[in-house]
């Protein structure tokens, strides 16, 4: 999913193939391409950009060591792309026809909270660009700020900025994982609620960090999201609960629920799947999370259920966090705010299960994409 909380870029608008994007008469509009699940998508044609649709993002959370710290730490990196509801045939320089938006976060025990940096710019000026060669090379860059791959096995990451800089890399360590129904993932009960959505998980990564002025050595596995969309939410949705979560031999878990507005209801739309490192698939019938722990922001006053059992079926996971504020506030980029955070798993007989990330939207108000 996710990941995942861009502005509102625009209305609604009819069920369209994935093959491009037209404009709407009377006012010019965009008319969106949707996910179709007729037309699954593929690689590596699909790991670069999909400027037809509304929202994408390419998203990375993972644990790190480094022989510097005596504890593991948590690292996000997510790029995101958006297209405005504009008149894409208005000719000024101006007309922002795609935005880019970026965010990064190091959680570190020792800091008790994130460190991050975000941006937004308009693409096409001010040294932001995304380039995306037959989809299969993705090259985005904002001032600072670079992501880019071929053919998606390897990837790079650079962030030069005094709060943050990180100079990683990202290989392929096992086959991708297409989501939900071939990589079309069902969002809602309506066909247009939906996305595509890949995951590469058990990235092998290596590379530096540096924060509060200190350079690290690190390595560790991320998980990679790559989604795209165009509707998605539901119009009763408040946000979502989403973990990606990596098994110690090798396994990897999916699951979330898109909450409604009324809490007294059930969610909107849920799903999981746990892959096993061999790529047997297994997807959960029941799928519910219960809150074990919650925390209050003291910056914002948002309450976080920062610690959740997540039940699968016959399987249950418990989730503790890293640590409890890990609340990254984004209102200078995307306008929002969210706890995105590195969690340890356990089983139901409290045996530790992996690591990985919750994430957690529309705990203030209502997300809207």
């Amino acid at each position: 999913m996710k990941r995942r909380d861009l502005l509102k870029a625009g209305l609604g608008l009819p069920l369209f193939t994935h093959a491009g994007l037209t404009l709407a008469e009377p006012g010019l509009q965009r008319v969106y391409a949707q996910p179709n699940a007729s037309m699954p998508p593929g690689l590596p044609r699909d790991h670069g950009a999909h400027p037809a649709f509304r929202t994408e993002w390419w998203y990375f959370t993972g644990w790190f060591e480094s022989p510097e710290l005596t504890e593991p730490i948590g690292v996000q990196i997510t790029f995101f792309r958006s297209a405005p509801n504009v008149n894409v045939l208005n000719p000024s320089a101006f007309t922002p026809k795609q935005l880019l938006f970026a965010h990064a976060a190091v959680a570190m025990p020792t800091a008790g909270k994130l460190k991050h940096d975000q941006i937004i710019r308009r693409a096409g000026s001010g040294g932001a660009s995304i380039q995306s060669t037959n989809q299969q090379v993705l090259n985005i860059q904002m001032p600072g700020w670079l992501l880019q791959t071929a053919q998606g096995e390897q990837w790079q990451c650079t962030i030069q900025n005094p709060q943050l800089a990180m100079n990683l890399r990202m290989e392929q360590t096992q086959a991708p994982w297409m989501q939900g129904q071939g990589g079309y993932s069902q969002k809602g009960p309506k066909p247009e609620q939906s996305s595509y959505y890949i995951t590469l998980p058990h990235m092998r990564s290596s590379g530096t960090i540096r924060v509060d002025g200190q350079t690290l050595p690190v390595q560790g596995t991320f998980w990679m999201d790559h989604e795209w969309s165009s509707t998605v939410l539901a119009p009763n949705a408040q946000g979502w609960d989403w973990v990606g979560l990596h098994g110690d031999q090798g396994e990897s878990l999916m699951a979330f629920q898109i909450r409604d507005r009324d809490q007294t209801k059930p969610p909107v739309w849920t799903h999981a799947a746990l892959r096993q490192a061999d790529g047997t698939v297994r997807n959960f019938r029941q799928v519910k999370f219960e809150v074990m722990k919650r925390w209050k922001s003291t910056r914002t006053g948002i309450e976080y259920p920062v610690s959740q059992r997540l039940q699968l079926d016959d399987q249950t996971f418990e989730l503790e966090p890293l640590f409890d504020d890990q609340e990254l506030d984004a209102r200078a980029s995307t306008g929002t705010l969210y706890w995105e955070g590195a969690v340890r798993v356990k089983t139901d007989s409290a045996s530790p299960w992996g690591r990985g990330y919750l994430e957690m939207t529309g705990y203030d108000r209502p997300m809207q994409l």
